[in-house]
């Protein structure tokens, strides 16, 4: 049992019996899954209800009066160290990859969204000045790890908020795009820092294995391309920048042409030599007036232009795939600030504090997973 290993080993010997750490768990997946509970103390005054016997059964206590009181929750996550959440969910997608046709993690895609903190104002000081009244020290929020950050403007929304921002790498299913897992940072992280980290993380989940990973144009950056394929083996892919400066012999779409202007046809990437190999296309090389002296075969290195000449040639069928999924993704993210809207009063999240808002949003992608494997197999093995 992943969660008794991780866990465990965190009670002192001695004393009376810690509560089982699987029904904490088993707590936070009712929380994430049932639309009618928004709080934490409602979910013990639900538990705690005769009527709804069958929760009782599932977090693993038949008796009402075992049941954990809210507050227990929070000391719960506090002891928890957030690599320990992490441990937990790595083990849970390492058996839904052997679950058939779960998931696809061969093409996975990056993308960020705004969490609201829990936050009263920029009014609360936090130094130790006996009349915090009269002094000149900094005032912060009642949440000190919050920032202000920019979203994406919308109808009768406000251009900044106070909170974080999550990056997550998704990969899609049969039912839609799914979070296999996010970190968050403040929201003055730039993403162009944030990929090759998550790609790190990735490597440490058994049996997942991602060739290609489609980022948005925040997150691209050359050099971290180039070490994503050659450190990494995984080939990030992105749209073209209007300012992007094009190679001399490459059309405005970015796609390489011989001498005399004719498109070429992709023939293979070259993994030893990090070089993208194109052809001529027979039907114009027959009327070209250079096929004595042309040899038809083409070779661009990688690393000298890792955006216009890698494993995914600019306007191909994959890369086309590639910006389709990323589409995909940016709904499934709506559709989740949606859900959330249902969990968290105006989409703040209830915790303070980034290891704690980290850790909420482990266990939600924790539940997320249960809810869609219990539709795929009769257990996942995870209890």
């Amino acid at each position: 049992m992943i969660v008794l290993q991780k866990v465990g080993p965190l009670y002192k010997d001695g004393g009376r019996p810690p509560v089982d750490p699987r029904i904490y768990f088993r707590m936070h997946y009712l929380y994430f899954t049932r639309p009618e509970i928004s709080s934490f103390r409602q979910l013990e005054e639900q538990l705690k209800d005769p009527k709804n016997q069958a929760w009782h059964n599932f977090i693993g206590t038949p008796d009402i009066k075992k049941v954990p009181v809210h507050s227990s929750l929070s000391h719960f996550r506090t002891k928890v160290r957030v690599e320990d959440f992490y441990a937990i969910l790595f083990d849970l997608i390492a058996q839904a990859l052997k679950l058939t046709d779960f998931l696809q993690p061969t093409l996975t895609g990056i993308d960020s969204r705004p969490v609201w903190a829990n936050v009263n104002g920029y009014k609360k000081k936090r130094c130790t000045c006996p009349d915090q009244s009269k002094c000149n020290c900094e005032k912060t929020y009642s949440d000190p790890d919050a920032t202000c950050g920019v979203q994406r403007t919308k109808a009768n929304q406000n251009k900044f908020f106070i909170g974080y921002r999550k990056h997550s790498i998704v990969c899609p299913s049969p039912k839609g795009p799914i979070v296999l897992f996010s970190i968050i940072l403040p929201n003055d992280t730039a993403d162009i820092k944030v990929m090759l980290p998550l790609i790190e993380i990735m490597k440490k989940i058994e049996g997942l294995k991602v060739e290609y990973l489609v980022a948005d144009l925040g997150y691209f950056d050359a050099d971290d391309q180039r070490e994503a394929l050659v450190k990494h083996d995984v080939a990030v892919v992105t749209e073209i920048k209007k300012n992007t400066v094009i190679p001399n012999h490459c059309s405005p779409e970015g796609k390489p042409e011989c001498w005399e202007g004719h498109a070429l046809v992709f023939d293979g990437f070259d993994k030893d030599t990090y070089t993208a190999l194109f052809r001529g296309d027979d039907s114009k090389c027959a009327a070209c007036p250079l096929q004595g002296t042309c040899e038809k075969q083409f070779g661009y290195s990688f690393t000298d232009t890792p955006f216009f000449h890698g494993p995914v040639p600019q306007g191909s069928l994959l890369q086309e795939r590639m910006l389709n999924f990323r589409k995909q993704v940016e709904l499934a993210f709506a559709q989740e600030s949606n859900q959330l809207t249902s969990v968290m009063k105006h989409k703040k999240v209830p915790v303070r504090q980034t290891k704690r808002v980290e850790k909420f949003f482990i266990m939600r992608e924790w539940s997320s997973y249960r809810c869609r494997a219990r539709h795929k197999a009769s257990s996942t093995g995870f209890f």
